[in-house]
């Protein structure tokens, strides 16, 4: 498979290209992180004996993921790199982040891992950002903070806990998150905007103030949780925005929800400047208001009650207009992408089932892990978006024609020219149970996943059979 560089022709696997630059400290290592992604996106569901085929890959791949000397930050760098080349041919790239939880309880004997959401589960948390378009493209993983809680203290009501700094708390993971996407930023340079996107977890007063408090504003859009008292206004964000005048109704995709199925819905969108006063608690020396621009996207008439779509969105990316509130609406719709991620990490990649017995090795494997993740999420999304780029500017001969003449068991000749890349995530889509037929739509990551671990052996046996006997 080539490089995710639509429209080049570079011959590098994709491990090389997102990678290869790895600096490690020993070009043995770097090599080593390289073969590791390629054997992993070959088999995204296997075990790392099952993914590198043989012990000496599999001994190598160990000593890799147990080497002190190897930080999981260097090893993320490389692939970041790739990430804001890719940012700067966009005008705005979309910083989702989220928190996901990996269980690890099974693994009786690990070390170093911490409690979940109660102290029968263990394993680590994980802060991750991914840059997207807002045609929701994935770009790449620009960030992975994690961590394990405290066996002693966890769910203990310490003496004033609220009165600590947020950088001393769990939920400094968004101001983490924050410097995370204003780094990326300086790296993409002036002629991208970066934005924050973070869902209601993410609605802290520290979060905002510190958003506002350099010259320049950093970008960030989320979702409010507290209704704020507002300066001036004898009411609270919510009223205050219910009374604004509808601007644009917009339709927008919901996703399936555990049993609740896909579905569209149409929203009112009202938005306003507001200026927001700072909690009780705030410290004085600190305590100022904060300006920023309410947008409220509301469902009139949602299936049941329960399933209303209701959005107030703070964002300090100037709304002047109809068009704006609407934009920040739709950019919102796009942090499903990183549950899609995190989607395709637990049950296409299967990192909980990683036989890796700490929290240091774990780490270290996490990272590859979400690489793969998010490459198996391109591959989904680029046929989509890109369907008629010919498929050699992602795959080799080798894959293609191997696939195609599997497929069609000899029914059609193998093509004079390469098919579309949207054939060629169709077919894959069919390696992995898609029917491929016109009315089932375009395959989806899980599909596509199961397809890909499937085409390596394809391929090798298509480029076995090529071979001159003499």
């Amino acid at each position: 498979m080539r490089t995710p560089e639509a429209g080049t022709q570079a011959v590098a696997t994709w491990a090389e290209h997102e990678f290869g630059e790895a600096e490690l400290g020993d070009a043995r290592l770097d090599r080593r992180l390289v073969e590791i992604a390629d054997a992993f996106l070959a088999a995204p569901q296997a075990l790392v004996p099952g993914a590198c085929g043989h012990w000496a890959a599999t001994k190598a791949a160990y000593r890799f993921f147990d080497n002190e000397k190897v930080e999981p930050e260097d090893m993320l760098k490389a692939h970041r790199q790739r990430t804001v080349e890719r940012a700067r041919e966009q005008p705005v790239v979309l910083a989702l982040s989220d928190t996901t939880m990996l269980d690890y309880t099974d693994r009786t004997r690990a070390i170093g891992l911490g409690p979940l959401a109660d102290t029968r589960h263990q394993g680590m948390l994980v802060q991750a950002t991914l840059a997207v378009t807002p045609e929701r493209l994935p770009l790449g993983v620009i960030a992975l903070h994690t961590w394990v809680r405290d066996w002693e203290t966890f769910a203990q009501d310490e003496p004033g806990k609220k009165k600590r700094a947020l950088t001393d708390k769990e939920s400094g993971k968004w101001l983490i998150s924050l410097a995370a996407a204003e780094r990326f930023q300086r790296a993409v340079g002036a002629g991208t905007t970066v934005v924050s996107v973070f869902d209601r977890e993410g609605d802290i007063y520290a979060v905002l103030y510190a958003a506002l408090a350099a010259e320049r504003p950093s970008p960030l859009l989320v979702r409010a949780k507290a209704d704020r008292r507002l300066e001036g206004e004898n009411a609270r964000l919510f009223k205050h925005l219910r009374r604004q005048p509808v601007v644009a109704t917009l339709v927008v995709r919901k996703a399936r929800q555990g049993d609740r199925e896909a579905r569209t819905a149409t929203l009112s969108v009202r938005f306003a400047q507001v200026t927001l006063e700072a909690p009780d608690d705030w410290p004085a020396a600190q305590r100022k208001t904060l300006q920023v621009w309410a947008v409220y996207a509301y469902e009139d008439h949602p299936p049941r009650p329960n399933e209303r779509i209701s959005w107030m969105l703070l964002t300090t990316v100037p709304v002047d207009d109809a068009d704006d509130a609407v934009r920040m609406v739709s950019w919102y719709a796009c942090r499903w992408t990183i549950e899609v991620l995190f989607k395709v990490l637990k049950s296409g990649c299967q990192i909980e089932e990683r036989q890796l017995e700490t929290y240091d090795r774990l780490r270290r494997c996490l990272v590859v892990d979400f690489v793969v993740a998010w490459q198996i999420l391109y591959l989904t999304t680029v046929g989509r978006e890109t369907p008629n780029l010919p498929c050699t500017v992602l795959f080799e001969e080798a894959d293609w024609k191997a696939v195609w003449v599997f497929l069609h068991q000899g029914r059609k000749p193998l093509p004079k020219t390469p098919p579309t890349l949207r054939t060629m995530t169709r077919m894959i889509g069919q390696l992995g149970g898609h029917l491929g037929r016109r009315r089932d739509g375009e395959p989806g990551v899980v599909t596509m996943w199961r397809g890909l671990q499937r085409l390596p052996d394809l391929a090798a046996m298509w480029a076995l059979l090529q071979r001159d006997p003499a």
